[in-house]
């Protein structure tokens, strides 16, 4: 692939920046809304893979990391939110939800170490001194700057659990007519006897993910059969996913070497640039099992000690060999290394003269997940099939989180949580 020589000018619209993008109002949800804002995690201490839960009065703790690509140190602050079971925020005042302070300023902080880009590096960690939760449910975190609460940097969901049901389930290839052979359905049960509900159809509501995603999420499922304290899901067509494909990825941990997936390694002044192997559609074939993280992410440089600090902005270029543009859609690079969204930045572009789409991505050093999906003008929908395939055999995870809400009460609880596995039993 050519490159063109950037200049630091053209450096700050590609990795940095400080063009803002306007925050939706309801609800609430991820976002990153500075393009100097980068590498966003969010995730129980001890476990960078983990889902952002904890559990209520339990000694655990979250742990936030971000960098900002700049030369300079930003005053940043935080708020929390405690959102419904559809994250609207509630109506209980803070201090029915929180015990602190609900503005406070991120102080740990550091700047880049023998990088060529400059960007400082923030961390926070939930609960601390200043926040402790006193009710489970679904919460919002917000990042802002210098007292500017309206125009948040970044937003990121959490919860916090209040085990009071047990869930068991597992997911198992469909059988309904239509989707055999490529969709997986998960079975599940929700044990309530430690409640006392007195309509549990409407009083209690599931909430399933795929890989964490929200943006496909099923959430109107009804359960197939209620008795003895038991709700039971099954057997239905709203349990359904397709299986999707195993995650692409590459290895950029060393930069002096071409790792998994990295064709060329080159350095265009002021940053490195690495180039993948060109990909192809995986629409047909057969199932092949591969090590993926099912879209996550693993920030990494191998020489270095402290990754947080040491590991480099690089730009990362794609490309997906087609025999021609896909009619009436968009195609994008998709994972968590795109937040799970569908954005101009990581939209491809297509190359009428070579038959691929492509697209420049900055990351950071690491090891990363990646799809490609579709955009259809017609449905928007983001659709990991069209050039990736759908397999039964698929090994994919799920989260399935249940609500409860009663009639006197004035939040939804989260009472049950659990992850099950398409592979594992």
């Amino acid at each position: 692939m050519r490159y063109v020589a950037l200049k630091i000018v053209l450096l700050l619209s590609v990795l940095g920046g400080s063009a803002s993008v306007s925050v939706a109002d309801e609800p609430l949800s991820n976002g990153i809304y500075r393009k100097a804002i980068r590498s966003v995690q969010l995730f129980r201490k001890g476990w960078d893979f983990s889902m952002p839960i904890l559990e209520l009065g339990q000694d655990q703790h979250l742990v936030l990391k971000f960098d900002e690509v700049s030369d300079h140190v930003s005053s940043f602050y935080y708020t929390i939110s405690h959102c419904d079971a559809n994250w609207y925020p509630s109506r209980i005042p803070v201090p029915e939800y929180m015990e602190g302070f609900n503005e406070n300023p991120i102080n740990d902080y550091a700047s880049s170490i023998n990088t060529t880009i400059r960007y400082t590096n923030y961390q926070l960690a939930l609960p601390n001194e200043q926040v402790h939760f006193l009710v489970s449910g679904n919460y919002v975190l917000s990042v802002f700057e210098d007292g500017n609460r309206t125009e948040p940097v970044l937003t990121r969901r959490f919860y916090i659990v209040e085990p009071m049901t047990e869930v068991n389930g597992l997911v198992k290839k469909s059988m309904l007519e239509g989707f055999n052979g490529r969709d997986q359905e998960i079975d599940f049960s929700i044990d309530y006897s430690r409640l006392s509900i007195s309509d549990p159809r409407t009083d209690v509501k599931a909430v399933v993910l795929q890989n964490g995603r929200a943006d496909n999420s099923l959430v109107n499922l009804k359960p197939m059969i209620v008795r003895d304290n038991l709700l039971i899901y099954e057997l239905s067509r709203e349990n359904i996913f397709p299986g999707g494909n195993e995650f692409r990825n590459f290895d950029t941990k060393d930069i002096r070497v071409n790792g998994l997936g990295v064709s060329k390694v080159e350095f265009v002044d002021p940053l490195y640039h690495v180039t993948l192997r060109s990909d192809q559609s995986r629409e047909v074939g057969d199932y092949l099992t591969e090590s993926d993280l099912n879209g996550r992410y693993l920030i990494k440089n191998s020489r270095a000690a402290d990754p947080d600090l040491e590991s480099d902005y690089i730009l990362v270029n794609f490309s997906l060999i087609l025999r021609e543009p896909l009619p009436n859609s968009d195609v994008y690079v998709f994972g968590g290394l795109t937040d799970w969204r569908c954005l101009p930045l990581n939209k491809m572009n297509w190359n009428a003269d070579l038959k691929k789409y492509e697209l420049a991505l900055p990351v950071k050093q690491g090891f990363y997940d990646y799809q490609y999906v579709v955009i259809s003008n017609d449905d928007k929908r983001i659709d990991n099939t069209v050039l990736e395939g759908s397999h039964v055999d698929t090994e994919n995870d799920y989260q399935i989180f249940v609500y409860y809400h009663s009639f006197s009460s004035r939040y939804d609880k989260l009472v049950g949580f659990r992850t099950l596995n398409s592979v594992k039993r």
